[in-house]
């Protein structure tokens, strides 16, 4: 596309295959604006063909696909921007201007470079290390909520939902990882995971697209707490301070501990953290859906802890790998702990299965609200992925299996209108078989009268036995301290 610069605005030559730019001087902003918005495009379609291109054809042994080779794409996208800029620059010389200056041509190849490569407007906050959620309502729209409870509308970061859209396939096709795949009228949502661990879910919409929303939109969940130990989040106001220490003795002992809570409340952090208390001459097997969120390879507390994931189906309906495959496979892989990252419906039956052969117990998170209804919700579960398990071996299956619940939740005074804040809330004991049917169970440690998380009772003695089998004093489980 031939871009064409003159005095006056911006215009379309139907005789040309390229965009005319025209402008009154190459050093106002709106030149610049106009070239980036140009070159931009010129570059994203010649990227989005390159790309189809090379995954159409079959690649050498020696060389990666360009989807997952960024270097590449760094430099083709450079020789495009280069061949633009000396469009544009030929132009302004036709129409008797000069040619772009150097700080405006490098202001230009860095803004497109940014646009294509980065995450254009949402840079700024996407590297700010205070920012955990973005989400873009609309072009005119984007709230950012901050990690201090903060929640902030940022206004218009696309002129129009047409550029908001563009930005969302260009995002789709450069990113690589686990995801999803592609984000058009076939397939209008997109769920992929970008290099630092941050979940982005785009949704194709708008007037001019055949979506299912009536905006594109966008939103971005970034996990900011990393490595921080038990020690950090107690520091966060996360439990009090004593409770680090009975953390670690559960952990370490071997239970299986189901971390519950609302969305966004904090649950995949302090699996995380608690997670970080296992030796590192234990083998972890995380199995997640989709995306990598325990990303426990990448820490450094753990040597030893293989990751897979899930994979949808390609477009021919094949391929697909679930959960209960991946489950089954880390039987044959030595595992001394497998941990099943969220339990939403079959994973439920699977965690279940997989944590009564593990040599030390597994870990997992699920949605609820309030604690008490975290063992009805389990069940629901297991009964729902496999109908033909009687009542009595449902519950049996999770009165054998589970032994605590640890519930984070977001507590907010609503009166006063003030920014939610992270606790753990309740720690539940689950105690085996309940005599009218069910599961028995405990609350040990409970919010008292002081708004304070405090052990309100003992422990089972079979789970104190296996705790002083494994070194740890009953007394660290004493009831009667106030525990701050």
């Amino acid at each position: 596309m031939r871009c064409r610069i003159q005095a006056g605005s911006i215009s379309s030559d139907p005789h040309n295959d390229r965009s005319t730019m025209t402008a009154t001087s190459h050093h106002d902003d709106h030149l610049l604006g106009t070239a980036l918005g140009v070159v931009t495009d010129r570059v994203a379609e010649r990227l989005v063909d390159a790309l189809e291109r090379d995954d159409a054809a079959t690649p050498p042994s020696d060389r990666s696909p360009l989807i997952a080779d960024e270097r590449r794409q760094q430099l083709l996208i450079g020789a495009w921007i280069s061949d633009e800029v000396a469009v544009i620059n030929e132009e302004l010389l036709h129409d008797g201007l000069p040619p772009l200056d150097q700080p405006t041509e490098q202001l230009l190849r860095s803004s497109v470079v940014a646009e294509l490569t980065g995450a254009g407007p949402l840079e700024k906050f996407l590297s700010d290390t205070g920012v955990e959620e973005i989400d873009v309502n609309s072009a005119e729209s984007t709230w950012v909520t901050y990690t201090d409870g903060r929640k902030v509308d940022v206004g218009r970061l696309w002129a129009t939902s047409t550029e908001l859209t563009s930005f969302q396939k260009r995002m789709a096709l450069r990113m690589t990882g686990t995801g999803e795949g592609r984000l058009d009228t076939s397939s209008p949502m997109l769920t992929l995971q970008s290099n630092d661990g941050s979940r982005i879910v785009m949704v194709l919409g708008g007037n001019t697209e055949h979506g299912i929303s009536t905006h594109p939109r966008i939103a971005i969940r970034r996990f900011v707490v990393r490595q921080a130990g038990l020690d950090g989040l107690s520091d966060l106001g996360l439990f009090p301070k004593t409770m680090v220490e009975q953390f670690r003795a559960l952990v370490r002992c071997g239970f299986t501990i189901l971390v519950s809570g609302p969305p966004g409340a904090g649950k995949t952090t302090l699996l995380t953290e608690l997670l970080g208390e296992v030796s590192p001459l234990e083998r972890i097997i995380t199995v997640e859906k989709n995306l990598l969120e325990l990303r426990l390879e990448d820490d450094p507390r753990h040597p030893d802890a293989p990751a897979l994931f899930t994979r949808h189906a390609n477009a021919e309906g094949e391929g697909e790998i679930t959960t209960r495959q991946l489950v089954e496979l880390t039987r044959r892989l030595n595992p001394d702990r497998v941990v099943v990252g969220e339990l939403v419906e079959d994973e439920a039956l699977d965690m279940l299965d997989v944590a009564s052969m593990c040599k030390r117990g597994s870990l997992a998170t699920i949605h609820a609200h309030t604690s008490d209804i975290v063992l009805q919700r389990l069940a629901y579960y297991v009964s729902k992925s496999n109908t033909s398990l009687p009542e009595f071996a449902v519950w049996s299956l999770i009165a054998q299996t589970v032994d605590f619940i640890v519930h984070i939740d977001l507590v907010r005074n609503a009166k006063a209108e003030q920014a939610a804040i992270r606790r753990v809330t309740s720690v539940i004991e689950v105690g085996g078989l309940g005599e009218a049917g069910g599961v028995s169970s405990t609350e040990c440690w409970a919010i008292d009268d002081g708004d304070e998380l405090t052990q309100v009772a003992q422990l089972s003695q079979r789970h104190l036995t296996r705790l002083r089998l494994a070194g740890y004093s009953a007394e660290l489980f004493s009831v009667g301290e106030e525990v701050r």
